[in-house]
């Protein structure tokens, strides 16, 4: 029934084709690294770092201030079952204290590996965020859409699936603390992409669930 002929060098997979791959391999590989530096963090304590100021750092916060932004699906300008948050570019003042608020309309679970650090977490206040108010501070693996993760600030926030009965979104609240002016990235590290690893398509694509953190 199928034969392989002579001709097939037109065939080849596209240099596109290969780039993609390389990326999202690539994408993969930071998640792991970020990985073992939550999980280091949690065993040996966390590092100094901008959100967790010295109380020099400490007593030159000024300020409180609220984001948000929305965790969107299969909205006009956007492709088609890919998620994304609504605002990718946050733009917040430095060694202040910055609350969070996510509306996650991409209901339903998208399970991390068992012991994966990005279901805890982590670099927030009190080491807690709220989902429709109620307190928690991690997640089983299998019970989460997405996450919201900082690695450079040790920020992680997963984001549940399951909503209250009847609801269309899970609004989810944190708040942490910047350090110095700087930018940095922000995204998920949930495996809520394309592909058979997760991370292709909306996980590698800049204004879908990746986005900028601008410290000023």
């Amino acid at each position: 029934m199928y034969q392989i002929t002579k001709t097939t060098p037109q065939q080849r997979p596209s240099l596109a084709f290969f780039s993609a791959e390389l990326f999202a391999g690539l994408l993969l590989c930071v998640a792991l690294i970020a990985g073992v530096y939550f999980t280091l963090s949690n065993v040996l304590g966390k590092p100094s770092a901008p959100q967790t100021a010295s109380a020099a750092q400490t007593t030159s916060i000024e300020r409180h201030v609220q984001v948000h932004t929305d965790i969107i699906i299969n909205q006009a300008g956007l492709k088609k079952d890919w998620p994304a948050y609504s605002t990718t570019n946050l733009v917040v003042p430095a060694n202040s204290l910055v609350t969070v608020t996510i509306r996650n309309y991409d209901l339903g679970n998208t399970p991390l590996p068992s012991n994966s650090p990005y279901a805890k977490v982590q670099g927030t206040e009190n080491g807690m965020a709220l989902a429709d108010g109620k307190i928690y501070t991690s997640l089983t693996p299998d019970k989460i859409a997405h996450t919201f993760t900082i690695p450079q600030l040790n920020v992680n926030v997963p984001i549940p699936g399951d909503g209250a009965k009847g609801a269309t979104y899970t609004t989810v609240t944190f708040t942490f603390h910047t350090g110095k002016a700087g930018t940095y990235m922000f995204q998920c590290f949930d495996p809520c992409g394309m592909g058979s690893s997760g991370f292709m398509g909306p996980m590698m694509t800049m204004g879908y669930m990746m986005g900028t953190l601008t410290v000023q």
